[in-house]
């Protein structure tokens, strides 16, 4: 799918759920500027031209400006502060929805199409303990696979994937 069939795939998936308006652009700016990264294009569009989060996995999108949570999570700009406290976190990556039981998709704002990461307490690397991992998807895919109703939860990379050295990067 292309982008702009993705905006409307969301829009008309997401129609009866009452979306809330779109996030106005200083908001944006101002996660942007916490990252140190732009956001990537499509999730720029989707947050600017169709809603301030609540899209995406059963809605959990978190918002950048809107006082209603689509999760147990505050605002993203929040949320995102909060895992960059983690040791060894990247910064680029920032957290996008929860899957319920501690598990998280992240986007990599340092990448244009949003390469995905996961946080999952049950896959840990085995030596050193770190929950987050790379996915092997886009945003896009990710997207696409939400909006033909595959749920599939992140999954961990065989063999070694944690930010600990040796093991990642």
């Amino acid at each position: 799918m292309t982008d702009d069939e993705i905006i409307h795939a969301i829009r008309e998936q997401d129609a009866a759920d009452e979306l809330p308006a779109p996030a106005p652009p200083a908001a944006v700016a101002e996660l942007e500027a916490a990252v140190g990264h732009p956001m990537p294009p499509l999730l720029k569009r989707i947050y600017l031209e169709v809603a301030d989060g609540g899209f995406g996995r059963w809605g959990e999108a978190l918002s950048l400006d809107t006082d209603y949570s689509f999760s147990d999570s505050g605002r993203l700009l929040e949320a995102y502060l909060g895992w960059r406290g983690t040791p060894t976190y990247p910064r680029s990556v920032v957290p996008l929805l929860t899957w319920g039981c501690a598990i998280w998709s992240l986007v990599d704002y340092s990448t244009p199409e949003g390469r995905m990461w996961g946080w999952d307490p049950n896959a840990r690397c085995p030596e050193h303990g770190y929950a987050l991992f790379p996915e092997d998807l886009t945003l896009a895919e990710r997207l696409c696979g939400w909006l033909d109703g595959r749920d599939d939860f992140p999954k961990a990379p065989a063999g070694p994937y944690c930010l600990t050295k040796p093991c990642f990067g």
